[in-house]
């Protein structure tokens, strides 16, 4: 097999999920090590090999074993990462002199409607810095952000993740999206199981809250799509009537005639969070998150919602 290909176009981001799978064999291990769905992990795999040409695993329902060319990819592309988390590290440390420019990553609602409260109070404390926002796309996950692409990210994000600072903002409730004329639309309350035979739209980081916290289980529900949007949630759930999960601050922030939000009968708490990269981060970071608890505790801009401590 000609490896010349890896001094080109391959993208690191599928290397990487192919050496993750390389070593363990094992495609349900290798998508929690990379925090990625299985049916992600398999897109990217089949993605690389239609890339390269060449077949990289031999699998079946019970064993999954690398081929020829696998063994021989594998060596090469341990080389080409390595050199990556190399260079990488060196943009971190320029990053980390850079004090005249903060990028702001908003994954879905981010942090409803303290986000500008937020983004205002740093721009009024910090005056020289440069505050440039950025809509995140669900799909990338959280992979720009610790390559260096972000310097901060505002998202929901309910548990701590290697090689990230998280710091908790506020928590606030989720609520069950159904189309309009669902049987269950006009329901009180509603157990999650309930819609576990129905398709299920999610962004794709942090599955398991998005699936009511039962990714893996023989009863877990199907995924029907990954969403790159919050918009792009309520889509599909009322024109394609597919299901979900719904922070209470996008209900309001985007309503959607579509959409019903029923109450969960137990209730679904999701952490609004400020993020950022553990090593080679920018010197503003720390300052960001420190400023969002702050604009937090004066604040009474997220109704329903309980301050992180």
């Amino acid at each position: 097999m000609d490896l010349a290909f890896l001094e080109g176009g391959v993208e690191l981001r599928n290397l990487r999920h192919f050496s993750a799978l390389a070593e363990t064999l094992n495609y349900r291990v290798a998508a929690e090590r990379l925090h990625l769905t299985q049916p992600a992990l398999t897109r990217s795999i089949a993605s690389l090999e239609r890339e390269l040409g060449v077949r990289l695993f031999d699998r079946d329902k019970r064993h999954v074993a690398l081929t020829a060319d696998g063994a021989e990819l594998l060596e090469r592309a341990g080389e080409v990462l390595a050199d990556a988390e190399r260079l990488s590290a060196a943009a971190g440390a320029i990053r980390a002199r850079r004090r005249d420019e903060v990028r702001v990553a908003c994954y879905g609602v981010a942090l409803a409607e303290l986000t500008h409260p937020v983004i205002e109070a740093f721009c009024e404390r910090y005056p020289s810095v440069t505050i440039r926002v950025h809509e995140a796309d669900f799909h990338q996950g959280l992979a720009p952000l610790l390559a260096g692409e972000y310097d901060v990210a505002l998202l929901p994000l309910n548990v701590d993740m290697p090689g990230l600072t998280r710091v908790p903002i506020f928590t606030e409730p989720a609520s069950l999206a159904l189309w309009k004329g669902h049987p269950l639309a006009s329901a009180a309350a509603v157990d999650v199981t309930e819609v576990f035979d129905q398709p299920w739209v999610t962004p794709e980081p942090g599955l398991d809250f998005w699936v009511g916290g039962r990714n893996g289980d023989d009863d877990a529900p199907t995924v029907g799509f990954h969403a790159r949007s919050a918009q792009d949630v309520a889509l599909k759930i009322a024109y394609q009537h597919m299901v979900g999960l719904m922070p209470l601050s996008a209900t309001r922030m985007f309503p959607h005639p579509g959409v019903e939000n029923v109450a969960p009968k137990e209730p679904l708490g999701l952490v609004a969070a400020v993020a950022f990269p553990e090593a080679g981060h920018s010197p503003a970071a720390p300052a960001f998150a420190e400023l969002a608890r702050r604009v937090a505790r004066r604040a009474s801009g997220v109704p329903y919602a309980e301050l992180a401590r």
